[in-house]
C-alpha cells in the first residue's frame, strides 16, 4: 500500500474514532511501528493530529473530509433541496462552474433538461451526470486526478479555470465559519477553488449545515469572496444572523 493511500485511511479512521494507538494501526495495515509513526508525524505536520504517548488524537476543530463514496451517503434530502433552489440562479446561455463534490453532483442531475449553457468543472461525477445531453457544452479540466473525490486537481487545472469567464461558480467546501471563511482539507484543492472564483463574476457556496463553525486545514476564500450561500438542515436562527450581520447573504430551503 502507498503511504499516501495509507496515511488517507488512517485520517478516516480518526474521523470515525477521534484517536488510536501505534499498535492498533500496525494491526490494521501490518507495518511497522517506524512506518506508522513517520505516517503520524506527517499528519501532524498538515496540522490535523496531536501525537501523544502510544498514539494520536484528531485536533480539535479539524474537519477532515471522507471519501465522495461515503459523503454522497449521507445529508442526501439537503443536498437535493439545495439544488433544487441554486438550478433558479442558471439562466440559458450562461456559463457555470461546478465543483466537484455531491452536492454539486446533485444540481448536476438538476441540470439534465437544460438547453445551450455551459458547464465546466473538475468533477469526474459532474460529468457522468452530464455526458448524455448533447445541449450542454460540457469542459472537464486536466490535471491529477484525486480517487478520493472524482477530481482533477494540481497546477494544470488552476491554470484551466483561470483561461475561462464564468457567469456564475457553485463551490463545494469542508468547513465554513466566520474566522477562517471557506476552507478544505486539501492544499491543491484549495488552489482550484480559488481559481474557480477568481474566474466568476458571482459565486454560490452550496453545503449542508454540517460544515458551519467547521475549519478544515486550508482557507481557500474569505466570506468577502461569496455573493451567496445555500444551505439546508438543522442550523440555528442565531448562527444565520450572525453570518449575515458580516455581510453574508444566507438561503436556507
Amino acid at each position: 500500500m502507498l503511504s499516501a493511500t495509507r496515511r488517507q485511511k488512517i485520517k478516516e479512521i480518526l474521523m470515525e474514532k477521534k484517536s488510536v494507538t501505534v499498535t492498533e494501526l500496525c494491526n490494521i495495515f501490518n507495518v511497522s511501528d517506524e512506518t506508522i509513526r513517520r505516517d503520524l508525524k506527517k499528519l501532524e505536520q498538515e496540522g490535523i493530529i496531536e501525537k501523544n504517548y502510544g498514539g494520536a488524537i484528531l485536533k480539535e476543530g479539524v474537519s477532515i473530509v471522507p471519501p465522495i463514496s461515503q459523503r454522497s451517503k449521507e445529508f442526501i434530502q439537503e443536498k437535493e433541496r439545495i439544488a433544487l433552489e441554486a438550478i433558479n440562479r442558471i439562466k440559458e446561455g450562461m456559463v457555470v462552474i461546478l465543483d466537484t463534490g455531491t452536492t454539486t453532483q446533485q444540481i448536476a442531475r438538476k441540470l439534465k433538461s437544460f438547453q445551450h449553457i455551459t458547464v465546466i468543472t473538475n468533477g469526474i461525477n459532474i460529468v457522468n451526470e452530464l455526458i448524455t445531453n448533447n445541449s450542454i457544452n460540457l469542459f472537464l479540466v486536466g490535471g491529477k486526478v484525486k480517487n478520493s473525490n472524482f477530481s482533477t486537481v494540481g497546477p494544470e487545472a488552476q491554470k484551466a479555470f483561470l483561461q475561462f469567464s464564468a457567469d456564475i461558480a457553485f463551490i463545494g467546501t469542508s468547513g465554513i465559519s466566520l474566522e477562517k471563511g471557506l476552507t478544505t482539507s486539501d492544499v491543491f484543492e484549495a488552489e482550484v477553488k480559488r481559481a474557480m472564483i477568481d474566474s466568476s463574476k458571482e459565486v454560490i457556496v452550496v453545503a449542508d449545515s454540517s460544515k458551519f463553525k467547521k475549519n478544515a486545514m486550508v482557507s481557500f476564500a474569505t466570506l468577502s469572496k461569496v455573493s451567496e450561500i445555500i444551505t439546508a438542515g438543522e442550523i440555528s436562527s442565531e448562527l444565520v444572523e450572525n453570518f449575515r450581520q458580516k455581510g453574508v447573504k444566507i438561503t436556507v430551503v
